[in-house]
């Protein structure tokens, strides 16, 4: 019982002193992981300069994203832009931002330097609401300088595959003041949806209304437009209180619609 209790001793030590080895072995690995959880930890009170350690001041980074649409948006980073980023995160309470590591493809590491290749998947929520999900493809390249490792440069293929909410386009045609077709393409899922409405300016017993096939607004002689009672816009231009009832339309899809 002795030998046996031993042995499972002397097999705990060294699956132990191997963890270990590996751990600092493979410090590019860990400064993934450390990205991966600090971003995740934002939404539970970590702090923006948590994050903005792991970044050499030198970094450099760009993003390629593909939108559900298929179109390519490019943009470059800096450590700078980096911290404007944490702080649009940190400082809106509706939005939260989680990473998970699907895969490692390549890693290789040197003494002083480490390269890693990993899909990283992404989702957002806006209002506890899907907002996007999708695949990211990272090339993040670390550091080592006085004993501490530090991304220098991370090259990132962001593709989105679903959107329940976001950014919304609005096609208005108008027939005089009184009359107008909108044209609205929303994010739906897997792809982006599209919906034609007619509204109608008119008066019933006196008031003046905003109505579409299924739903009316009261606009009051003051500007205000109400929908259902409440308040969702102040305007004496025709065309503006067609787009602030477009906008309460389609609150739920849309974080903001541009109109063309």
């Amino acid at each position: 019982m002795k030998k046996i209790t031993l042995a499972l001793i002397i097999i705990f030590i060294c699956n132990s002193t191997f963890v270990a080895k590996a751990s600092v072995e493979e410090p590019i690995k860990k400064l993934l992981m450390d990205y991966i959880n600090k971003i995740n930890d934002l939404e539970r009170g970590a702090k923006k300069n948590d994050v903005l350690y792991l970044f050499d001041e030198k970094y450099s980074g760009n993003t390629v994203y593909v939108n559900l649409s298929g179109a390519l948006v490019r943009k470059n980073y800096d450590k700078k832009n980096i911290s404007s980023q944490l702080d649009d995160i940190i400082n809106d309470d509706n939005y939260s931002f989680r990473l998970t590591l699907d895969k490692i493809v390549f890693q290789n590491q040197k003494e002083n330097a480490g390269i890693i290749s990993a899909v990283v998947s992404f989702e957002s929520f806006i209002n506890k609401k899907l907002a996007e999900k999708g695949t990211m493809l990272m090339d993040m390249v670390g550091i080592q300088i006085n004993e501490r490792w530090r991304i220098v440069q991370n090259n990132m293929v962001r593709v989105s595959e679903a959107k329940d909410i976001g950014e919304c386009v609005c096609y208005m045609y108008g027939n005089g003041d009184t009359k107008f077709v909108t044209e609205v393409y929303f994010p739906a899922g897997l792809e982006y949806d599209q919906k034609l409405e007619s509204f109608q300016i008119t008066r019933k017993d006196g008031v003046r209304l905003i109505k579409s096939h299924s739903e009316e607004f009261s606009w009051k002689g003051n500007g205000g437009i109400y929908y259902k009672g409440k308040s969702i816009g102040k305007t004496k231009d025709s065309k503006l209180a067609i787009q602030a009832a477009v906008k309460d339309l389609y609150k739920d899809s849309c974080i903001n619609v541009v109109f063309n």
